[in-house]
C-alpha cells in the first residue's frame, strides 16, 4: 500500500479460492485445469496415516493424472529437505505441484517450486522479490486452521546452518489455487487445532495493525477475529465440524489479510525463536502476542475499538481501559485452548535473547510494524514474555 497526494493506493492479491467440505476430492480436477499430466504431491506421514493423502491420490487417478509422492518434510521445513524435494521433482518429470498439509508442507512445496524454476540454494531467495522466473503451477490444500500459506506471498524456511528461520516474500509464490476442505480438521490433534488457530489470531491482529493495512485487509482481519471469538473455545471443547469449519474460514480470512498487509514484530520475533529451538510457531506467537499488543497500543489506539468489537467487546464508555481490555480478551482466547505462557516453557534460554533480538530486527516483518522498533525494544518484549 502507498499514499500519493493524500490518497491511498493499494493492491490486493489472492489466488483462486475453493472452500467447502468434501472438496479435497476435487484436487485432480484443479491440477488438470492447470495443465497437469504428472503431479508432484508433497505431504507428510501424519496425513498419509489419516487417509487424506490416499484421497488425493485417488482424485488424481480419477482425472487421469500420474503422480510422484514426496513426504520427507518435518515441522519448520528445513533447507536441505526442500533441496532434496527439488532434486526429486526434477527427476520425476512432473509439471504441477500439489501441497497437502500444514504450513510446513505448503512452504516446502513453495520452496521446491522456487528452485525448480530458478535454481540455486533456497537461502538465495531470503527477503523480498528475489524470484525472477515464474514457478510451476501450484495447488495448496491446508489441513490446519492457521497457517495462511495457501493464500499468501510468503514462505518461511529453516536455515540449518545459521540455525534461524528466514522469510521469502514474493507474489510469484502465491499458489494458483487454494483448496480448503474443513473436514481434514477432524483428524487434526487438539493441540494442533489450538496452536494453528492462535497463529491465525496473531496473523489477524498484526495485519490489522500493520502500516500497510487497507480497507480490504481490515475487512478480512476483522472477520477472522469474529470467527475466532465466536467459535474457537467451542471448537476446542467439542470438536464439531461446524466450529472447525469456522476456524478454517478464520485462517483463510487472516491469510488474505496478512498476505497483503504483511505482519509485525510478533512474527519477526517468532521466526528466529522457531529456527533456533524448532519450537511450534503457533505456541511462540501465543506467548508473544499479549506483549506485542501492549507495545503497539500507543500507535494503534484508533483501531482498538474495531479490534474489540470484532472480539465481542464494547469499548464505548470504557476508553480509559482500552489497552487492558484488548490484552484481556486476547488472553482469554489463549486460555481457552490452554496455550503456553512464557518463552521458558518453550525451551528458550535467557542467554540467547540478545542474539534473537538482533536476528528479529533483520526480519522482513519488522518493516510493516506500526511502531518503529530497535533491538532494545525487541529484547524487552522477549524479557516480559519470558
Amino acid at each position: 500500500m502507498t499514499r500519493k497526494n493524500g490518497f491511498q493506493h493499494y493492491k490486493f492479491e489472492v489466488p483462486e479460492i475453493i472452500f467447502g467440505r468434501g472438496l479435497l476430492r476435487q484436487v485432480g480436477s484443479c491440477a488438470r485445469r492447470l495443465g497437469a499430466t504428472k503431479v508432484f504431491l508433497v505431504s507428510d506421514q501424519g496425513l498419509f496415516e489419516a487417509g487424506w493423502v490416499d484421497l488425493v491420490m485417488k482424485s488424481l487417478q480419477e482425472y487421469g493424472l500420474s503422480f510422484v509422492y514426496f513426504d520427507q518434510i518435518t515441522s519448520n521445513p528445513k533447507d536441505y529437505e526442500i533441496e532434496s524435494g527439488f532434486r526429486e521433482y526434477v527427476a520425476s518429470g512432473a509439471d504441477v505441484i500439489v501441497g497437502l498439509g500444514g504450513g510446513s508442507v505448503m512452504d516446502a512445496a513453495k520452496g521446491i517450486a522456487i528452485l525448480s524454476a530458478n535454481g540455486g540454494r533456497i537461502r538465495d531467495y531470503r527477503g523480498s522479490d528475489k524470484i525472477h522466473r515464474p514457478i510451476p503451477p501450484l495447488v495448496l490444500c491446508p489441513t490446519t486452521c492457521g497457517t495462511g500459506s495457501d493464500v499468501s506471498q510468503f514462505a518461511v524456511i529453516n536455515d540449518t546452518e545459521q540455525l534461524c528461520k528466514f522469510t521469502i516474500m514474493s507474489r510469484c509464490i502465491a499458489p494458483d489455487i487454494s483448496l480448503t476442505d474443513p473436514e481434514t480438521l477432524l483428524t487434526l490433534p487438539e493441540r494442533h487445532v489450538c496452536s494453528t488457530a492462535i497463529d491465525a489470531l496473531a496473523h489477524a491482529v498484526e495485519a490489522y495493525f500493520s502500516v500497510a493495512a487497507s480497507s480490504l485487509t481490515d475487512v478480512n482481519a476483522l472477520q477472522a477475529l469474529r470467527l475466532l471469538a465466536d467459535n474457537y473455545a467451542r471448537a476446542v471443547r467439542e470438536h464439531r465440524i461446524e466450529d472447525l469449519e469456522a476456524l478454517s474460514r478464520a485462517s483463510l480470512h487472516a491469510g488474505m489479510a496478512f498476505s497483503n498487509a504483511l505482519l509485525g514484530i510478533g512474527h519477526a520475533l517468532a521466526h528466529p525463536i522457531g529456527g533456533l529451538y524448532n519450537a511450534n510457531h503457533g505456541d511462540v506467537n501465543a506467548v508473544l502476542l499479549p506483549e506485542v499488543v501492549k507495545f503497539d497500543y500507543p500507535v494503534v489506539t484508533e483501531k482498538i475499538a474495531g479490534l474489540l468489537n470484532a472480539l465481542g467487546c464494547e469499548l464505548k464508555g470504557n476508553e480509559e481501559f482500552a489497552e487492558e481490555m484488548a490484552v484481556e480478551v486476547i488472553e482469554n482466547l489463549l486460555d481457552a485452548g490452554n496455550s503456553p505462557r512464557g518463552l521458558r516453557t518453550l525451551g528458550v534460554r535467557e542467554e540467547d535473547l540478545n542474539n534473537l533480538a538482533k536476528l528479529a530486527l533483520q526480519d522482513v516483518c519488522v518493516l510493516t510494524s506500526p511502531r518503529q522498533t530497535d533491538e532494545e525494544d525487541l529484547l524487552g518484549i522477549m524479557k516480559r514474555s519470558f
